[in-house]
């Protein structure tokens, strides 16, 4: 086996979508890429339609060079449904003895959640990084390049509507982990306007039009940790006014260590630990691999990303969303044989993470 590349990736959605009908369904997006690419998820769940189960969004390959996502997406996918059909149970082997679920615990997760893969929301991106320049890391969009062909593509986890407009929201001085500028070298530009791309609407969409989304798990890579909200600053328990929605703590933010934390309630950060301390113990039953279990803030100040955008829609809409990004792995393309056993152990890790939520 090797690498899916984006044809490889839809027509297993497709496969899947068609072979478990009963427990699946293929969700085309509406927003097609800027190189005419069609973008489909698949929900998977019992009772697709029922308003109160709580369902959880997985983000792959929001990254072009970070190919594995999708495959983490994908063959879950894949070993759930022929688990529940079979009445099976899944079984991940690993260099340490590896992580078994019964197929008590595969009933559990289909039916009580309903469990959304979104597995390559930057296709063009993607395939432009597995074709042309394998360390390419934006979409594709030349809409602000100059021409230039460095200059080209935004940078997706950059230009969610989370602070961001840096310049406003931060401190001028926080060492921010993003750029207004289109040829920033670090290809960490947020484009022109937050939600300005077409996958990043899609992803929106989805997360409109399915209000039982209750967690979200971006999937990237490299780091083996396991990061939570919030993404800006420290994090606070005790002072509700002192959050992201509040302007009278605009160019306070990303500092670390002065007089400005983001506030997360102690319920929602008991719960948030508890799941990923969870799903940390599921992938260390696979290969030992310890994934740090940390806020973002912790790796380095952002603004526009997918995991606080998730979070953070509390303040607008009355519907929750507790937000994780898995950093999988050691480089953005590990050899295949090592990427499988990546696989296998975020895969773990997941699931292990769904029983926490079903049992919630």
């Amino acid at each position: 086996m090797a690498y899916l590349n984006v044809d490889e990736i839809e027509s297993a959605i497709n496969s899947l979508a068609n072979e478990y009908q009963n427990t699946c369904q293929a969700i085309t997006l509406p927003n097609r890429t800027i190189e005419g690419r069609t973008c489909q998820a698949l929900n998977i769940g019992k009772r697709l339609d029922d308003i109160n189960k709580p369902a959880i969004l997985f983000t792959g390959s929001v990254h072009a060079r970070e190919w594995g996502g999708s495959e983490i997406c994908v063959y879950l996918a894949a070993d759930l449904l022929e688990a529940y059909k079979l009445g099976t149970g899944v079984r991940y082997e690993g260099t340490n003895g590896g992580k078994y679920f019964t197929p008590e615990n595969i009933r559990s997760i289909i039916d009580n959640l309903n469990l959304l893969f979104f597995p390559c929301v930057n296709p063009d991106g993607r395939n432009y990084s597995q074709t042309v320049e394998s360390l390419w890391r934006r979409n594709r969009n030349p809409s602000n390049s100059g021409g230039n062909p460095d200059c080209i593509g935004v940078d997706l986890n950059r230009n969610y509507d989370f602070l961001w407009d840096f310049q406003k929201f931060f401190h001028p001085q926080a060492p921010v982990r993003t750029s207004a500028d289109p040829c920033d070298e670090g290809q960490t530009y947020r484009g022109p306007a937050a939600f300005s791309e077409l996958e990043t609407k899609n992803v929106k969409w989805l997360i409109d039009n399915n209000p039982t989304i209750k967690y979200h798990i971006d999937i990237h890579s490299f780091s083996q940790l396991i990061l939570y909200c919030w993404g800006d600053d420290q994090n606070q328990t005790v002072d509700p006014e002192m959050n992201l929605a509040n302007p009278i703590y605009d160019k306070k933010r990303g500092l670390g260590g002065n007089n400005y934390k983001e506030y997360v309630s102690p319920e929602d950060l008991s719960v948030i630990t508890s799941l990923a301390n969870r799903m940390h113990d599921g992938m260390f039953a696979v290969n030992q691999n310890n994934y740090d279990v940390q806020s973002g803030y912790d790796l380095y100040p952002t603004s526009g990303t997918g995991q606080d955008y998730s979070h953070s829609r509390h303040y607008s809409t009355n519907n929750k969303i507790i937000g994780f990004t898995i950093e999988f792995g050691k480089e953005f393309q590990p050899p295949w044989p090592e990427m499988a056993r990546i696989v296998r152990e975020i895969d773990a890790g997941i699931l292990e993470f769904c029983l926490g939520v079903s049992s919630l």
